[in-house]
Parts: C-alpha cells; sequence; structure tokens
C-alpha cells in the first residue's frame, strides 16, 4: 500500500488535499473500542468491527475553520425585451450508473476540517479492507437510505451514517442495548414507534428503522439551531450532552453565541468527540476514494427492493418460494423479523428484490392459501410434552420440530416454541386464550434496579412471588435484569408519593388517612409495624394515579429523575407533554441543561 505520502501527492491539488499533505503527528492513531457505537460489541455477523480512539488527538485538533470567500464583481442589470436572451436552458441533471458516483458528488460537511479528523483518515487508510467489506453488506439497503435522504433534503453524509454505527449488519448489538443499523437503544426506539416482541424487533427492520432514525436526527438539527454536526453528535451522546458542553463553552466565552461543534468538542463524552469526525473521514475517503485506491462493491443506482404490505400472518420460507428469493437474501431484506413466520396481528411489510416482488404479488392473487396457517407461541411449563403441545394445538409434533429445528423430542423448562395452527381453529384458540388471560384492570409498571430479585420486588408491593411471576409469565427462578420493566396489576401503585411524619402520627394513622393498609406502608418502607416512629420521618406511599391530586396534599403532578443524557424535550415526549408546560411547571428555561439525579414535577393536569 502507498504510504499516506504518496496518496496526498496523487490527490486532487484543492485546499483539503495541500492541508492532508502535512506530516501526520506519530502514533496519534491507534486501534480501539468507543463505548457507544455497535462496533463495540457487536454480533458474531460482524467480523470486521473497527472502531478507533485517536491518542490525545482531542488535544491537538484547532477550532480553526477555514472559510473561503470571493468578493463579487459588480455587474450592470439591463432590461431587454429580447425574450429568446431571456429563455436561458436549465442546467441537466447528472445520471450516475454507480451509486457511490452520486453520494461522492454530494459529500461537503467535512470540506472545510480536514485537519480535524486527518489521523483517522490515516486510521482507515490502513484498514482499506474494512470499507470494501462495509460496502458489500451496504449493497440490498444503500439505495433506499439515500432516496429517503434526499426526499427530506438531508446532507448525503446521514447515509453513511450506519458505517459508523453498525457497519451496516442490522442484528448488530451494543454493550449498551444499541441494536441494527441505526443503533436504536430502547427508550428511544419506543418514543419512535419501533416496536419489539417475540415476533418483531422493528430495530432490525430496515425500511421502519430508516424512517425513525431520519425523524430523529431532523428533530435534533432543528434542537441544534440547525447545525448538522451538532445533530450528529446528539445522536451519539444525547441532547442533553450537547447542550451540557455549549454552556461550558459559553462559560468560558461569554463573547461567542454560535458555538459549533469543534468549539464544544473536548466538553463531550470522549465516545461522542470521536464519533463526529469519524464519520467525516468516511465520507472524505468515499469522496476521494479514487486518489486513495479504496475498491468499494459497485450498487447500482436503482432501488434494490419492493416493499409488499400484508395483513396476515405468513410463514417466510412460503414467500421465499412463491417470489423465488433465495432464503438467505429473504431474511437479510427484513432482519426485524425474529421468527420463521411474521406476527400474528397485521398489517406488516414484506420486503422483496425489484425483480421478485410483482411474481410474489401475482401469485398471491391467483391463491392465497398461504395464510391457512398461522402461528403461535408456546411457553413450555412443567409437565409439558411435545405430544401434548402439539394435541393443545390440534398439529403435529413433526410439524412443530421442523418448524423449530428441532432434531429429537426434548423440550425445556421456560424455553419458546413457534407453533403452527390450521386457520379455522386459530381463532377459537385466540378467543380461548384472551378469555383466560388478557388482563383490562389497572396496571403499573415496576422498572428493576440493581440488586433486585423477585422476592424483594414482590415483598416491596406486598403480593407473592407467585402472583408476580403469574402477572409476568416469568418462572420463579428467571434472574431478572437491571432496567426490566415488570407488571404490576393494581391501581394502587400508579403514584408515588411522600409523607413526612407531624407530632401524634403512627403507621395506623397515615395509613388511614390514605386508605392504605399498614402492611402495605411496612413493605414499601421496610419498616417493622412495631416500630416507633419520629416526627420528620418520610414514609413512601403508593398512590393510584386517577385518585392522586385529592389523596396526595395539593399535589397535581408526580416526579421524575432525570437520568444521564435526558433532554427536556425527550422527556415532554414521553409524558405527551409540551416543553413549554414542563418548563413551566419547574420554573425554568425550554432550553435548560438538565442534570442527572435533577428532579422534574411532570404536571397532570395541564394545558400545552
Amino acid at each position: 500500500m502507498k504510504s499516506l505520502r504518496q496518496h496526498a501527492r496523487t490527490a486532487i491539488h484543492s485546499v483539503e488535499a495541500q492541508r492532508f499533505m502535512k506530516p501526520f503527528i506519530a502514533g496519534c492513531c491507534c486501534l480501539g473500542l468507543l463505548s457507544g457505537c455497535a462496533l463495540t460489541q457487536t454480533t458474531s455477523q460482524t467480523d470486521d468491527a473497527i472502531q478507533l480512539t485517536p491518542a490525545s488527538h482531542s488535544d491537538t485538533v484547532t477550532n480553526t475553520q477555514v472559510a473561503l470567500q470571493t468578493e463579487k464583481p459588480h455587474v450592470d442589470v439591463h432590461v431587454t425585451k429580447d425574450l429568446n436572451l431571456l429563455d436561458t436552458p436549465k442546467p441537466a441533471i447528472t445520471h450516475y450508473d454507480n451509486l457511490w458516483d452520486e453520494i461522492s458528488s454530494k459529500l461537503t460537511l467535512g470540506d472545510n476540517h480536514l485537519d480535524a479528523f486527518d489521523n483517522y483518515l490515516n486510521f482507515y487508510l490502513r484498514n482499506n479492507k474494512h470499507l470494501t467489506r462495509v460496502s458489500k453488506r451496504a449493497k440490498p439497503y444503500l439505495h433506499y437510505i439515500v432516496s429517503e435522504v434526499k426526499k427530506r433534503n438531508m446532507p448525503y453524509e446521514i447515509a453513511l451514517l450506519p458505517v459508523i454505527e453498525s457497519g451496516f449488519v442490522p442484528e448488530a448489538k451494543s454493550h449498551q442495548s444499541a441494536v441494527g443499523l441505526w443503533q436504536f437503544i430502547p427508550q428511544t426506539a419506543h418514543l419512535y414507534g419501533l416496536k419489539k416482541n417475540w415476533w418483531y424487533d422493528g430495530r432490525q427492520d430496515i425500511v421502519q428503522s430508516t424512517q425513525a432514525a431520519l425523524n430523529y436526527l431532523q428533530k435534533l438539527y432543528k434542537l441544534n439551531d440547525n447545525d448538522w454536526l451538532l445533530a450528529l453528535a446528539s445522536y451519539n451522546g444525547g441532547i442533553g450532552n450537547v447542550w451540557k458542553a455549549v454552556k461550558r463553552y459559553q462559560k468560558k466565552h461569554p463573547e461567542d453565541n454560535s458555538p459549533d461543534f469543534w468549539k464544544i468538542r473536548h466538553y463531550l463524552p470522549k465516545e461522542t468527540q470521536h464519533y463526529v469526525p469519524q464519520l467525516l473521514a468516511v465520507s472524505y475517503i468515499v469522496k476521494n476514494r479514487d486518489e486513495y485506491n479504496i475498491a468499494l462493491e459497485e450498487i447500482e443506482n436503482k432501488p434494490y427492493f419492493n416493499i409488499v404490505e400484508l395483513d396476515k400472518q405468513v410463514a417466510l420460507d412460503t414467500v421465499a418460494d412463491l417470489s423465488d428469493t433465495p432464503n438467505k437474501l429473504l431474511a437479510q431484506l427484513n432482519p426485524g423479523y425474529l421468527r420463521p413466520a411474521t406476527p400474528p396481528n397485521g398489517p406488516f411489510n414484506i420486503v422483496l428484490p425489484l425483480e421478485n416482488h410483482m411474481q410474489f404479488e401475482h401469485k398471491l392473487s391467483q391463491d392465497d392459501s398461504i395464510f391457512d396457517i398461522q402461528w403461535t407461541e408456546h411457553k413450555i411449563k412443567n409437565g409439558d410434552t411435545l405430544s401434548e403441545i402439539a394435541q393443545k394445538y390440534k398439529t403435529s409434533t413433526k410439524a412443530i420440530k421442523k418448524l423449530n429445528n428441532m432434531k429429537n423430542n426434548s423440550i425445556r423448562v421456560g424455553k419458546t416454541l413457534m407453533i403452527p395452527i390450521p386457520q379455522h381453529y386459530a381463532k377459537v384458540f385466540a378467543q380461548q386464550e384472551r378469555t383466560k388471560s388478557t388482563y383490562k384492570g389497572p396496571k403499573s409498571y415496576h422498572t428493576v434496579k440493581a440488586g433486585e430479585s423477585l422476592w424483594t420486588i414482590a415483598r416491596y408491593y406486598n403480593i407473592s412471588t407467585q402472583t408476580l411471576c403469574r402477572w409476568n409469565r416469568l418462572d420463579v427462578r428467571t434472574p431478572l435484569s437491571k432496567g426490566q420493566q415488570l407488571e404490576i396489576r393494581s391501581d394502587q401503585y400508579g403514584y408515588k408519593t411522600e409523607y413526612t411524619l407531624k407530632n401524634g402520627d403512627s403507621l395506623w394513622t397515615v395509613a388511614k388517612k390514605f386508605n392504605v393498609s399498614t402492611s402495605e406502608l411496612s413493605s414499601w418502607n421496610r419498616i417493622k409495624r412495631s416500630q416507633v416512629l419520629q416526627p420528620g420521618m418520610k414514609l413512601v406511599i403508593w398512590l393510584p394515579d386517577s385518585v392522586q391530586t385529592s389523596r396526595s396534599p395539593g399535589a397535581k403532578f408526580r416526579k421524575y429523575v432525570v437520568k444521564s443524557g435526558d433532554s427536556l424535550w425527550e422527556i415532554a415526549r414521553a409524558n405527551n407533554l409540551s416543553t413549554k408546560t414542563i418548563a413551566r411547571y419547574n420554573q425554568i428555561t425550554e432550553k435548560a441543561f438538565l442534570k442527572p439525579g435533577q428532579i422534574l414535577k411532570i404536571p397532570y393536569d395541564h394545558e400545552t
């Protein structure tokens, strides 16, 4: 491979290329793992997941930006009646046969900042085969992403973001539970409508996750005063951390009212400091791939797939057969489906190669028997046998084994099986299940904290461990994970408040005041019912959402503890409120910087 100096000599003689010819700082680039993106810990499919942590780069980057301005010459304007002179032909729109050529012609975000990411270029050039492999994985998805970016008039660099996030591996997962091409964490995925259940994960759905990511980025762009680099930093590090960095910078530079990414960079989390330069480096290499001799997989500049909407459940191997699509390619285009069949309740989309979707729709119009079988899930319980399960669902052990890739009849308690059900029985069975298990009463959710167990949580809510397990379809031996949501089937625990004991108060008088039991008070506060209470002591009390305003003295709001990375906008969105409403209730501005641990009042009765 040519040295970097040789590459620079052969590059176009632009301002950027001349800057690139500056000697690189020795040892400024090294291989490493960054903590937020999928490439720090991905599924085994990401064989060449690469990240970098430049050594001391943040100490050497200058904040100087090159701004080339050309003085406009004076032009005399004359009005003429010759309309032929005014009929100037419009410039022809260039069509590129190779999608990479179109992308290269539109990459501009890094034009004036080469000196700020040149050592990242060094890294990618040393590992030039990485981008080649990523370009091959991008082939089925990139045209769709680029077309959506174009529709929204967003920078083309956005289309290359999955290179940094996931290496274009839809199943990639980070140590922070971020999943998919765009690496959505569960909370943000929920805010942007990406569903997750046993059958399906919207974060891995190419179409749905792309729409959600672009929506999110456009929102971040507006929240950062229309600055794309700050929007990208917010996508990685959270809008709260970016605003906090802006505040810290302005505290030291009060005269500067327009801080950009490069100015606030040193105040951002380490990973975010590297995130934006990485994307700009990748974009620059794509733009100048011929000069750097980087071979990217050629991608035709036309749609790769089409989307077919179905309203009934279907087996994916049947779709593959009817459309003559290889099973591997079908799975590659539909990674959001976690089982061999689509979810029971539609509508949903099937993504098919452009040349196959017409055949599928034609065959479907002639014969819709693919909908004759539906699928359900069965969690194996103590005493279950494969033959009894097959009998219960009016199917065969052979069909169950084939669908679940089982070599024998052995089953394990706690595992879940997919069960094929004849359509004429599926409706009857579904009705039976709804009658037996659907709970329509009040409920709330408990978020599992570090060190908690089923026993401690059940004790806290004054219920049995068996009851808690039944509500959540868990085995008593099931280990819990931090952040897991457990359903609490009672409106008794919809709103949490505190009561400060006064002279003469006892557990019994407080219980009577709030219409709860003394045993519940003792469980919630982990005290004995015989314990002597002292004035000034605070007791935790749970109340129903529907009556908390009347039973909690004067309270018309609930409390929310700010977490790391939270922003006022995200909190408002999650509670179906405006930022203005929450700011007014908390006597803060809409652009206030939130601190982890800060308590916010979330109003119940409000006007947005």
